[in-house]
């Protein structure tokens, strides 16, 4: 509706769809492989695809976890591992991640090897062959949002997505600095090349600032309406 507001003509498509040849830009909250493959394709051809696919493949856990590492972007400690005989026994309590979570039993929280081994047994059933093993912090749980690289929105969440956030209990407010979040959010996004993103932090005590998730497409729950037009305008400046 706010593309259109804007003059664009709007066409929504299903994934299996032919890209018109008319296409000037795409916006997608696609992951599949073909659908990526085929969106790859258009942006040879000069399509405007926001996200591009080459950040949304570097949203894969793995991917933007080392990507935050090389750039010396804050996160807690973390190692990949491709079997429980690979779990460190130093990084506890942990959480152990697939790749890229989709639902809820991709993300486990062990409090010691034995659950942390349980939990990549658990992955293994599923046809799941490398995990992250990440260690918990303890602090508040900060969502964020970002369009481009001049909106920014942060809030304590409501409810997560899996039900994780009783982990960490009830916000505390500890105290942080919000430019510096939105700071180190955006240079995490400006290095994975995600244009519209959203994530989580986890400030402690001390007021330190650790990025703990990043994903391509979040659903601006919260501020929906300005984000539309946010995204509107960014899909429209691209055109141009």
């Amino acid at each position: 509706a706010e593309l259109t507001k804007l003059g664009a003509e709007v066409v929504p498509m299903s994934e299996d769809e032919e890209i018109p040849a008319s296409t000037q830009a795409i916006c997608t909250m696609s992951r599949t492989a073909g659908t990526i493959e085929r969106l790859r394709e258009a942006e040879t051809q000069g399509v405007a695809v926001t996200n591009s696919t080459a950040a949304v493949e570097n949203c894969r856990r793995k991917r933007f976890m080392e990507i935050l590492d090389e750039n010396s972007i804050p996160q807690p400690p973390f190692r990949t591992v491709n079997s429980a005989d690979e779990l460190s026994g130093t990084i506890f309590p942990c959480w152990i991640k697939k790749g890229w979570s989709c639902h809820r039993d991709d993300v486990i929280f062990a409090q010691t090897m034995q659950e942390a081994v349980a939990a990549v047994e658990q992955m293994a059933a599923r046809g799941i062959t490398e995990y992250i093993q990440m260690q918990h912090c303890t602090g508040d749980i900060i969502k964020f949002y970002g369009i481009g690289y001049d909106f920014f929105h942060y809030c304590y969440p409501m409810s997560g997505k899996f039900g994780k956030e009783e982990i960490n209990g009830a916000p505390r407010h500890y105290s942080f600095d919000a430019a510096v979040l939105k700071e180190t959010a955006q240079k995490a996004a400006q290095a994975i090349g995600v244009e519209i993103f959203g994530g989580d932090a986890i400030i402690t005590p001390q007021g330190e600032i650790f990025i703990i998730d990043m994903n391509d497409f979040p659903s601006f729950t919260l501020v929906r309406d300005i984000a539309a037009r946010e995204i509107a305008t960014l899909i429209m400046n691209k055109t141009k």
